[in-house]
């Protein structure tokens, strides 16, 4: 694995609102400890490297936002990066059948 830099700080994470997140009430408390954005920061750089070493060996992605305000933003960044994508919720029912037909042609 090539090591990149890609340099997501934390100012530009707090500018970008990575910080927000769900009301406090639907919050669990306990969470406190895993809410870090500069260790967010570290580990999404590595991410990114991550990513590019996959995509240089010219494996796929699958991008998935299935709320309506980023049902669009999805699909223009998928065809843009040629990959496939989900931006509409499926039923519960049909994600279980595709996963149990393709375990039993497998």
């Amino acid at each position: 694995m090539t090591k990149r830099y890609w340099n997501i700080t934390f100012e530009e994470m707090m500018e970008a609102g990575v910080h927000f997140g769900h009301d406090t009430r639907k919050w669990n408390p306990r969470m406190t400890p895993f809410t870090n954005l500069t260790r967010t920061a570290r580990f999404s750089s590595k991410a990114c490297d991550l990513v590019f070493d996959a995509a240089s060996l010219g494996k796929q992605f699958l991008i998935v936002g299935t709320k309506k305000k980023t049902a669009d933003s999805v699909t223009q960044t998928a065809i843009r990066a040629r990959c496939h994508y989900v931006n509409k919720k499926m039923a519960r029912r049909y994600v279980n059948e595709l996963v149990y037909y393709r375990n039993e042609t497998s």
